[in-house]
């Protein structure tokens, strides 16, 4: 490469900056970590199947 051939760093920024255009804003190392609930769920859980529901899939016949 020729002398008069190379770029000057502002000028390979410029391009690059034409050709991808910006890079999006840095993400943060608390927007990357996924959070988990950790409580304890309290009490009983709510069934699939309501009370008549049970009887019909769980009746002897």
């Amino acid at each position: 490469m020729e002398q008069d051939e190379l770029m000057t760093d502002s000028d390979a920024e410029q391009d690059r900056i034409a050709r991808f255009g910006t890079l999006p804003p840095r993400v943060r190392p608390d927007e990357m970590v996924e959070l988990a609930e950790t409580r304890v769920a309290r009490g009983r859980p709510v069934p699939a199947l309501n009370e008549d529901e049970q009887a019909i899939r769980y009746a002897a016949g």
